[in-house]
């Protein structure tokens, strides 16, 4: 697809840019927990296919494309659940879901995927360590 003004103001990518748009269920003991959408920059991911973002789209872009992944940024928030997010996930009474959003970047510095994954709260744990350098 190509990133209309809206994806770019949601992702980050540039208006017109080729996009790989993939929408993945996650499941966890059988209940479907997390809902990930992602989209790859086109010409960082050549040759994507549905079998590859199956198994591991990161597996793909490191060890065949050679594409050193050297970067993210994250945001987590809380955001009410959505009729989409009703339709594919198992949900029950949960009216808040944990959303993860990432711009993720390579050695060079070119974003290379936005991914927003949205987490049914009681299976949602954030940790996170941070190392402090002297300069």
């Amino acid at each position: 697809m190509q990133a209309t003004q809206a994806i770019a103001d949601q992702t980050g990518f540039a208006p017109g840019d080729e996009l790989f748009a993939i929408e993945r269920i996650r499941t966890i003991d059988g209940e479907a927990l997390i809902l990930d959408r992602n989209f790859f920059l086109a010409s960082a991911a050549e040759g994507l296919t549905p079998q590859i973002a199956e198994a591991s789209i990161y597996n793909y872009l490191e060890n065949t494309l050679g594409i050193t992944i050297a970067m993210s940024k994250r945001e987590i928030t809380g955001e009410r659940a959505t009729d989409r997010d009703r339709e594919l996930l198992d949900l029950d009474d949960v009216d808040y879901l944990a959303v993860v959003k990432s711009q993720t970047f390579d050695a060079q510095g070119t974003m290379i995927e936005y991914t927003q994954s949205r987490h049914r709260l009681d299976h949602f744990c954030f940790r996170s360590t941070a190392v402090r350098q002297n300069v």
